[in-house]
């Protein structure tokens, strides 16, 4: 009994001091709660002494940080990093070029521009290897012993992974142009382009073994391109396990670039291994080797190469200085009856103005906007075309005769005739083949009356 009433009073003792601790704390919220509002509120950093001075230790462990004007590409800490977080591009500038790369702090001339110095800080192992190598000292990790250069930046953390990639370059695109790094440019705003089209989904993925493409475009599928394997002639084949091998084996070839006579080969090949070839697929072997770009095919509306847009004269008219627009459209002239291109006389007038000392911020703005105009290609609107839609030869019913009708109609538009012209040539065809039947010439007599 009296064990009973002890274990009574020790849990009401044991409540009233607990209870007691946190009315206390409530009391006194501002110099007892431990918890901070983080971000907003953080812990001041205690003082350290390992024991020597900071100068003297070296392995601080901490972000990446990169003085570029010291840097002078020479790619050593990207070699030296064992899990390729580092990423450089360089650009050496042409011999007769009078750019001036700048001098580093130790008074080494620099010879590279450098327009990528990217540092993925998710995937640093903060192993300081590429820190030793440099020859320049620009790379370093913040904090400790290099606190005069860069104070610690020990909480970088971000909402997304993209936060903590830096890029350090600072060379402009006026800078990477006056150095011959046109094709540069390109290059760089293409894979911008790949990286759009993949993160809003426009592609078409093909899934060897599958019988239909898999379509992973966010809206409406695109027009058949040079980029992407036109099918129309393989979905001819009826058997789904046939047209599937043929499929894969003309994705293979495609590609790698073979032209469509290798392409028709090896789909060839490709049947014949797994048992499925016929002579019933005589037709669309050949129909496959003689096939052709989309665009001289389609019957339709045709797209032209990308075009520059076209540098006159006028196009220096902004610039407000007389004496100095006299200049370069004098120059531009003169140049351009020589034979040369756009970006090589924006370089050689800019070059110019430098020399006679007016090259302003206007002169500078003008000539950078039409070195990128000369360098990104513009497309050019779509032109109609004068011969009647591929398509409507569809309605030919028999497989064999559309096809015949199909491969007179790429002949004859490749040679550059017109509607009439074409669908006399697919009449002569037919008949000297015997296909020619009623329904076959309603359906010609029709595309006629409708052009």
């Amino acid at each position: 009994m009296k064990e009973y009433f002890n274990n009574i009073v020790g849990g009401i003792q044991s409540f009233w001091k607990g209870l007691s601790l946190t009315f206390k704390h409530m009391k006194n919220k501002k110099d007892l709660v431990a918890t901070l509002q983080y971000p907003n509120e953080k812990w001041p950093i205690p003082e350290r002494n390992i024991g020597f001075n900071l100068s003297e230790y070296n392995v601080i462990r901490s972000r990446l940080h990169v003085d570029m004007d010291d840097c002078i590409g020479c790619l050593q800490c990207e070699r030296a990093c064992p899990v390729d977080c580092i990423k450089i591009d360089t650009i050496k500038p042409p011999k007769e070029s009078e750019f001036d790369c700048g001098k580093t702090s130790f008074g080494t001339q620099k010879k590279l521009v450098v327009p990528r110095f990217t540092i993925d800080m998710s995937e640093c192992m903060y192993c300081n290897l590429c820190v030793y190598p440099c020859p320049e000292e620009c790379i370093y990790m913040v904090g400790g012993p290099n606190e005069d250069k860069h104070e610690i930046d020990y909480e970088f953390s971000q909402y997304s992974r993209d936060g903590l990639i830096y890029e350090f370059a600072d060379a402009t695109d006026e800078d990477i142009l006056s150095v011959g790094g046109d094709e540069y440019i390109k290059t760089r705003e293409e894979r911008k382009k790949r990286i759009a089209d993949g993160e809003s989904l426009n592609g078409t993925e093909i899934l060897p073994g599958k019988e239909e493409n898999v379509s992973v475009t966010a809206s409406s599928a695109p027009a058949p391109s040079l980029d992407k394997p036109d099918f129309t002639v393989v979905n001819e084949i009826e058997d789904r396990v046939t047209r599937a091998t043929a499929k894969k084996a003309f994705t293979q070839k495609f590609k790698e670039k073979a032209s469509f006579q290798e392409i028709s080969k090896f789909v060839k090949l490709s049947l014949e291994e797994n048992g499925k070839y016929s002579s019933n697929l005589d037709d669309i072997i050949k129909r496959i080797s003689e096939m052709t770009a989309p665009d001289s095919t389609d019957g339709g509306s045709s797209e032209s190469a990308p075009a520059q847009e076209e540098m006159t004269h006028k196009s220096f008219n902004d610039l407000e200085n007389k004496m100095q627009r006299g200049i370069v459209k004098k120059l531009f002239i003169g140049e351009k009856k020589k034979g040369l291109s756009d970006l090589d006389i924006l370089k050689l007038i800019r070059a110019e103005l430098k020399t006679k000392e007016m090259l302003d911020d206007q002169a500078k703005e003008l000539l950078k906007k039409l070195m990128l105009q000369s360098v990104n290609p513009k497309e050019t609107p779509k032109v109609e075309s004068d011969v009647f839609d591929l398509k409507k030869l569809n309605d030919i019913e028999d497989k064999m005769t559309r096809g015949l009708a199909k491969k007179v109609y790429t002949k004859s538009k490749r040679d550059g005739k017109k509607s009439t012209e074409i669908l006399a040539d697919i009449e002569s065809e037919l008949q000297s083949q015997e296909k020619l039947t009623g329904s076959v010439d309603a359906v010609i007599t029709g595309i006629r009356e409708s052009i």
